[in-house]
């Protein structure tokens, strides 16, 4: 009989201790992922692409047909600018004027169809170009699947925010676009309205207090790349912010922002895998 109750303590012990070595162990946890700060940051594998003003190697910058030659090539995103009509549209043109063959006209001085109602001068000989609107933009991003890169040329107050991103909803999807200015209150702006929006601030001169001003309210940036730093990447990542550099169209610089660990190389040209 003792020796019965023995061999019943025994196994009780073994079916305990063998209950519990099933469990999962905590060093066995999975190990958190480490988050990624922008959707589509990079990976091992280096830089994601992004079009600058389209695919503006070939086609003139900033137009319907430049956008939609860079959805269908293997970029990552397509950047362009934006700017407020006199009446109220937004269009995309880099400068406050546009060109056209005997005449220019200042873009918040002017409806946007009178804008649309002739072919702008261009140094691509091509004389169907014409000037885009915001929403063919946004079309040629989504028909493509394409990041949309915005830069917001002038001031962006609350009410135009509201209205940027109000198009967006209506027309593609505000959680693929990144916007991008050399204006800080205007990508404060856009903040305030939608705080999960990636934003990246443009930075063209060495400025300290600047970029730990990006840090500190979360906004990325977007540096030319002659200031670009493996300081300022570090100080970037460290913060999980992203590191976009512009406008790269020589493989020698191309090669060292892959060096430097950057997310985003912008650029004119089309880099062959």
């Amino acid at each position: 009989m003792r020796f019965k109750r023995i061999l019943l303590a025994v196994l009780s012990i073994f079916t305990i201790v063998l209950f519990f070595g099933m469990l999962p162990s905590c060093n066995n946890s999975p190990t958190p992922t480490e988050p990624s700060g922008d959707p589509g940051s990079a990976t091992k594998s280096g830089p994601k692409f992004v079009a600058h003003k389209g695919y503006s190697q070939n086609c003139v910058e900033n137009t319907e047909k430049a956008f939609q030659a860079a959805a269908a090539l293997g970029f990552y995103g397509i950047e362009t600018d934006i700017r407020k009509t006199k009446d109220g549209y937004f269009v995309c043109n880099h400068d406050a004027t546009v060109e056209y063959a005997d005449e220019s006209k200042k873009i918040s001085m002017t409806d946007r169809a009178d804008l649309l109602s002739q072919p702008i001068k261009n140094d691509k000989n091509d004389p169907a170009a014409c000037l885009c609107t915001f929403e063919k933009y946004l079309k040629a991003c989504k028909d493509g699947n394409k990041i949309a890169v915005i830069e917001l040329k002038d001031y962006v107050n609350d009410v135009d925010a509201r209205k940027i991103l109000e198009i967006i909803d209506a027309e593609y999807d505000r959680n693929k676009v990144t916007f991008i200015s050399f204006v800080y209150l205007s990508l404060k702006s856009i903040q305030k309205e939608d705080p999960s929006i990636p934003l990246q601030f443009l930075l063209d001169k060495n400025n300290a207090e600047l970029v730990d001003r990006c840090i500190r309210d979360e906004i990325s940036i977007d540096v030319k790349y002659t200031l670009l730093t493996e300081e300022m990447v570090q100080a970037f990542h460290d913060a999980r912010l992203t590191v976009n550099v512009w406008t790269v169209n020589d493989e020698s610089i191309l090669q060292t922002a892959y060096q430097m660990g950057v997310d985003y190389v912008t650029t004119d040209v089309f880099y062959e895998e």
